[in-house]
Parts: structure tokens; sequence; C-alpha cells
């Protein structure tokens, strides 16, 4: 039960200071970085579970 209170507390804390991002970096994300993101968008839940995630990453930066 500890650890889903702790779960909880980090996840409000994330959602409380969450800002919209208004300007972007001219530096590619790090790897590791992009294949969690992917990763967690793989597994994450979807309507029902009768959708199949399309997740498109775009790296090149002319596109």
């Amino acid at each position: 039960m500890g650890d889903y209170i702790c779960m909880e507390n980090n996840f409000l804390s994330l959602i409380k200071t969450r800002r919209s991002v208004r300007a972007y970096k001219s530096e590619p994300v790090p790897s590791e970085a992009l294949d969690a993101v992917l990763e967690a968008g793989t597994y994450a839940p979807t309507g029902g579970g009768h959708q199949s995630p399309t997740i498109i990453a775009i790296t090149d930066p002319q596109i």
C-alpha cells in the first residue's frame, strides 16, 4: 500500500507541474529517451483494447 501512495503522490506532482511546450530545442531527443517514450506508448491503454497503436517517430530534422 505504501508504494501505491508514493506512486500516487509522484503522479499528482507530475500533473500539477506539467506545462505545455511553446518552443522546441533544435537538439535531437536522445535515443534512450525516445525508446522509452515509444515503449510506453506501445503499452498504453486504448479504447477497450480495440485500437492498435500507431506511433510514428520522425527523427530527420528536415521533415
